[in-house]
């Protein structure tokens, strides 16, 4: 579509989408014209729908303003053209490539678990290690048939409810702060995501949860791993765990994938771990 035959609606309706970014990025027009190479006087023009932008103009507002892939679809909606990052099934053929790194990861980490989270924090991909760890406390799929069947953040559910994972989490607390920071800190990077608000109350909400949580606290920055210790039998497993991404992705599933290493946090439980591989 040309600019000179949008409709002047979308122009506008973009004007309130790219305020609204950069509003929340904290950044003035200058800013953004600095950022962009856009002029400041322009990007005025476009917040108030006084002028159309350019297929390439979107994608340098979104590149400056570091706009998560499937809302730079929605911004290049909003000006009136049509998508151009795809989205598709892990499963998929054309997904092919990326599946088989997937996979060649996961098992590269045998014997520790490794797990390929999508960007609701649900198990797409899971090693061997994996499935035989979380079965010495929990089926996770009979589990979350009990829990409801939730289909969005199912790791963290897992984790929150006494139908799962939760009566074995040694340091419940620790690991469940963890997932708000994490969801609180994803919401700064996609203020439009609006499940993450319902599950940061959901953590918040937790009977367990201390009342501190419901305040943020951003001074304190996010710890180096993760640690999760687990205990069952008067078994003891403790592992710290690594997130890894694809790097400059443009696909939106790739983007939002995340590949959750865990790693023996002593010897103990690396011995457990390697028993359990025979």
């Amino acid at each position: 579509m040309s600019t000179s035959a949008m409709d002047p609606q979308a122009a506008l309706d973009f004007g309130l989408v790219l305020r609204s970014w950069r509003h929340h990025r904290r950044l003035s027009q200058l800013d953004l014209a600095t950022q962009s190479g856009i002029s400041q006087r322009h990007i005025s023009f476009l917040e108030t729908g006084r002028s159309n932008p350019s297929r390439p103009m979107v994608f340098a507002l979104s590149e400056s303003l570091d706009i998560p892939l499937r809302e730079r679809n929605a911004l290049l909606h909003s000006a009136g053209f049509s998508a151009c990052y795809a989205e598709q099934p892990l499963d998929e053929a054309a997904m092919a490539v990326f599946h088989s790194a997937l996979k060649a990861t996961l098992e590269h980490h045998e014997p520790y678990p490794a797990l390929v989270l999508d960007g609701r924090w649900n198990m797409v991909m899971a090693n061997e290690a994996a499935m035989r760890f979380f079965a010495i406390f929990i089926d996770p799929a009979t589990a979350l048939a009990q829990m409801g069947s939730p289909t969005e953040f199912q790791i963290v559910r897992l984790c929150l409810s006494d139908l799962g994972l939760k009566p074995y989490i040694a340091n419940w607390q620790e690991l469940t702060s963890t997932f708000l920071q994490r969801a609180r800190r994803a919401l700064v990077v996609n203020p439009n995501d609006v499940l993450l608000p319902v599950l940061i109350d959901e953590i918040q909400s937790h009977p367990d949860a201390p009342r501190q949580w419901r305040t943020p606290d951003w001074s304190t920055p996010p710890a180096p791993a993760i640690n999760m210790v687990l205990e069952k039998d008067g078994t003891r497993y403790a592992l710290f765990t690594m997130l890894a991404h694809f790097g400059a992705p443009q696909h939106v599933t790739i983007e939002e994938l995340t590949v959750e290493s865990f790693y023996p946090a002593d010897e103990a439980t690396r011995a457990a771990l390697v028993e359990l591989s025979r």
